[in-house]
């Protein structure tokens, strides 16, 4: 799929750009990573203007980013429990509707950057969860700004090696997502510690 998307810039310019990174902000399964530093890498070829790919990028972003918030806003738990539904991604929604409610708008920062395979999933549970939109909208369009800086820069310095970047970034994120895993699952069982200690705890203590 990545290979027939890259085929489809030469003839449709950034709408194809445009097309995949709003989808994937919806939890839509597509490349948009890789196709935002190979864009990177057909700037520094002076095929596209650097400018308007990070315009196009950043505009992708954010309306799906709002997209999404507003789908959960408006269908709230029937569309997480459709999600849910869903086998693959029932874990990565599990740990996003953690994240969201041990950190807020931090989890919003986090999975637009460095955790960004999480991002549909936190912008789902923000709109289910009653986040406020303003927090929301803030924290992601900062994350999104920054993430789509950094993969068009990437891009764009090693356009040259663009698999070995792309194929880098990959082993990043599983490392980031075993650690997020780690994170969440050490602090339900402490907050169930806490628990059992509270519930074995005299009446009159």
């Amino acid at each position: 799929m990545t290979e027939t998307l890259f085929g489809l810039i030469p003839s449709f310019g950034l709408i194809v750009v445009f097309a995949v990174v709003a989808l994937a902000c919806l939890a839509i399964p597509l490349p948009a990573s890789a196709l935002v530093l190979a864009t990177g890498g057909f700037a520094a070829a002076g095929d596209l203007s650097l400018p308007a790919v990070f315009g196009i990028v950043f505009s992708a972003f954010v309306l799906g980013d709002q997209l999404a918030f507003g789908l959960a806003n408006m269908f709230g738990p029937r569309l997480l429990g459709w999600l849910a539904e869903r086998s693959k991604p029932r874990s990565v929604l599990e740990k996003g509707q953690e994240m969201v409610e041990q950190h807020g708008v931090l989890a919003v920062f986090l999975s637009h950057t460095i955790l960004s395979p999480s991002c549909p999933y936190i912008s789902y549970a923000c709109g289910a969860g009653g986040m406020r939109w303003s927090s929301f909208t803030i924290a992601a369009t900062i994350g999104a700004a920054i993430w789509t800086a950094a993969y068009m820069g990437l891009g764009y310095a090693f356009a040259r090696q663009l698999s070995q970047v792309s194929e880098i970034l990959g082993k990043l994120f599983i490392l980031a997502g075993a650690l997020l895993a780690l994170i969440v699952f050490w602090k339900m069982i402490r907050r169930r510690w806490r628990m059992i200690q509270l519930a074995s705890l005299p009446a009159d203590a």
